[in-house]
């Protein structure tokens, strides 16, 4: 394992209450228009949404605002205090066909299939990405849509090399570990992928379709 990814439950429960000005500041301030990217990309014929590692609920708005209450929407993460903040945002804003669970993803019960699965922003904090993958796709209906919204790094515009510096330093304070085997990964074992680069490469929406 990574050791920028030797994170536990309690470092995410004692970083929960700032996670928003954190990925704020990381984003350079551009965190709530990952999230809108995030929200557009989803198929509105959708009946069933799981994001895996949702964190305290901070994209489930923005999914909100594209689906109304016409999907179930279901947030995962192991943090019982991120999981606290998704279920106390819920209460405060009425999101009734909104659900939270503390578990660790792998947890998630193979019965329960999803149209769509998302990671939005914790792919790559997720120890071995692949066997992540392995598991949303596990979890999709056969043509569920996902969709990944992460750091990667990129070669191909000039200025690449300086965003891909710009992500290994991040990458350190927010404990991930930013890789080519999730794109790799995803070329090989989905069809109809898309992927738009947002603040200048830093960031990098990717959809696809299982088989």
């Amino acid at each position: 394992m990574d050791v920028r990814q030797t994170a536990n439950q309690q470092k995410y429960d004692f970083t929960a209450s700032v996670y928003d000005i954190i990925a704020f500041l990381m984003s350079l301030g551009q965190v709530k228009r990952i999230y809108h990217e995030v929200a557009q990309a989803l198929d509105h014929a959708s009946t069933t949404i799981v994001e895996l590692g949702c964190g305290p609920a901070s994209v489930t708005p923005y999914l909100l605002e594209t689906v109304g209450s016409s999907s179930q929407i279901i947030g995962i993460d192991f943090s019982k205090k991120m999981i606290k903040i998704a279920n106390q945002k819920k209460v405060n804003n009425g999101w009734e066909n909104v659900e939270f669970e503390c578990m660790d993803i792998y947890d998630f019960p193979g019965n329960k299939k999803a149209d769509i699965v998302i990671f939005c922003l914790a792919l790559t904090a997720i120890p071995n990405a692949t066997r992540a993958l392995q598991k949303a796709i596990s979890i999709l209906k056969p043509g569920g849509q996902l969709i990944i919204a992460d750091s990667f790094p990129l070669h191909s515009r000039w200025w690449h090399p300086f965003t891909n510096f710009y992500i290994s330093v991040k990458s350190l304070v927010v404990g991930a570990k930013p890789t080519k085997d999730v794109l790799n990964f995803i070329e090989k074992n989905m069809v109809d992928i898309k992927a738009k680069e947002m603040v200048g490469g830093i960031y990098t929406v990717i959809t696809a379709r299982k088989w």
